[in-house]
């Protein structure tokens, strides 16, 4: 992998073929590896006015009874993590609303625009546009895109990718190079950095790193801007069950016959020392009591929040599983949990987690429970006889939004009743109190309100 560094705004060359967009100012100069110069702009100033449709769906619990703003049909970004990245349907990053678009101008170019709005007034934050050649057939190489992604420090971030092909010149060959940069919300820039070629269109990037997981033969992870690459034995099944920020670490079973038990051991993804293990933990004391000689637990790790997870414990071969949290780091109990009961899939798993992360809704097997992360008090739990509630957000409005056996719902966070039914699009919240809401009008920006 050849890869240079880059400090300046994104876009560091163009070609004849792809351009970034306007700005209230030009950017640095660099050179393309044809060596022609090139200036690269970007826009951090409002532009004209957007045009403000008008909201036709039904009123949601705990939002504005009106829209604080709106923006023209257009769509959203897609996951940096996902490699499937043909779903652009997030909306927020942040304190902002990230809008793209693809219009065609010409017969022979077509143009990618990103646009990062305030959340709560709709302001231009950065504006990128891209100019890209279109290409023949129904499958054509995607030179720009904008994804959802967080920092390092598990902060929510902006990630640009941009194809840079620059055209032979003279004795130079033809180039093509990757340019991956990172924004925070505010626009500001937290890292860049560029590749040969455009393998790195669809990588994953998780965390400020670039992540190429092998089958079995180890990952590399590459940081976003400063930093060396770094390599690992950690394969793609183990990146599944990774936690925390940053490049994480990932559990690994310990299965024991004598006593019957499964414990995990919590490792560091890059260096693969052990962090710490539920063998040298004490379980909690409903679990403790189970213990037998001829019988431990079994544990399992999950994410939560930052460098916090959900350590579930049981007694091997039981269904009951009692929840904490800990830090990820030194496997520390912060929090004891209640006791859910489990069905050892994860097709319907959920967790919900309040902007102060006080409170979480889980789902991970037989009903849904409410609970205080500080002091481990249980707050409500899903009746055997009512269908299954998939938490899908707790913005701290009072209300819970959830999935009713797939149909989108919204409840009261307090006592799980019923508000309403039948939510065609579920909001999407921000860290600062706003929901968007897409619909075929365009995308609806409203004011979260208490119950």
């Amino acid at each position: 992998m050849n890869r240079k560094r880059t400090t300046v705004a994104l876009g560091l060359v163009l070609s004849a073929g792809l351009v970034t967009g306007c700005s209230g100012g030009a950017g640095p100069e660099a050179k393309p590896g044809g060596g022609e110069t090139a200036k690269a702009t970007e826009s951090a100033s409002a532009s004209a006015a957007p045009k403000s449709p008008v909201y036709q769906g039904k009123p949601v619990p705990g939002l504005a009874a009106k829209p604080a703003w709106s923006a023209e049909e257009g769509n959203c970004a897609s996951k940096a993590y996902e490699p499937d990245t043909g779903r652009l349907d997030v909306c927020t990053v942040g304190d902002a609303v990230i809008v793209t678009d693809s219009n065609d101008r010409q017969s022979d170019v077509s143009t990618f625009t990103a646009r990062l709005l305030d959340a709560k007034s709709g302001e231009l934050r950065k504006k990128f546009e891209f100019t890209v050649p279109k290409q023949d057939g129904s499958s054509p190489p995607t030179f720009a895109r904008a994804q959802v992604a967080e920092w390092r420090d598990g902060s929510p971030a902006l990630l640009v990718r941009n194809r840079v092909d620059t055209p032979a010149s003279g004795l130079k060959k033809a180039t093509t190079q990757t340019v991956l940069t990172m924004y925070a919300p505010s626009g500001e820039k937290l890292g860049s950095s560029s590749f040969d070629g455009d393998t790195h269109m669809i990588t994953p990037v998780r965390y400020g790193y670039l992540e190429e997981a092998g089958l079995s033969q180890g990952s590399t992870f590459t940081p976003i801007g400063d930093g060396e690459p770094q390599t690992s034995e950690t394969t793609h099944i183990d990146l599944e069950r990774r936690v925390g920020s940053g490049t994480g670490y990932f559990s690994q079973e310990d299965i024991s016959f004598q006593p019957s038990a499964r414990w995990i051991t919590a490792k560091d993804v890059v260096t693969g020392r052990k962090a710490w293990s539920t063998k040298d933990l004490a379980p909690p004391a409903a679990i403790a009591k189970l213990v037998t000689a001829d019988k431990a637990t079994t544990a399992r790790l999950m994410p939560f929040q930052g460098d916090k997870v959900l350590l579930g414990w049981s007694s091997y071969g039981d269904s009951e599983e009692v929840m904490t949290l800990v830090d990820v780091k030194s496997g520390r109990r912060l929090a004891e949990g209640p006791a859910i009961e489990t069905n050892g899939t994860i097709e319907d798993d959920g967790l919900a987690i309040s902007p102060d992360g006080k409170t979480a809704v889980v789902q991970y097997g037989e009903g849904a429970v409410a609970w205080n992360t500080e002091t481990g008090k249980e707050l409500w739990r899903q009746a055997e006889d009512e269908v299954t509630i998939r938490p899908n957000a707790l913005p701290g409005n009072g209300v819970l939004y959830a999935y009713l056996d797939g149909t989108g719902a919204a409840l009261d966070a307090r006592d799980k009743k019923l508000l309403t039914s039948g939510i065609e699009e579920m909001p999407q919240f921000t860290t600062n109190g706003y929901a968007t809401v897409r619909t075929a009008e365009g995308i609806f920006v409203f004011a979260t309100q208490p119950l």
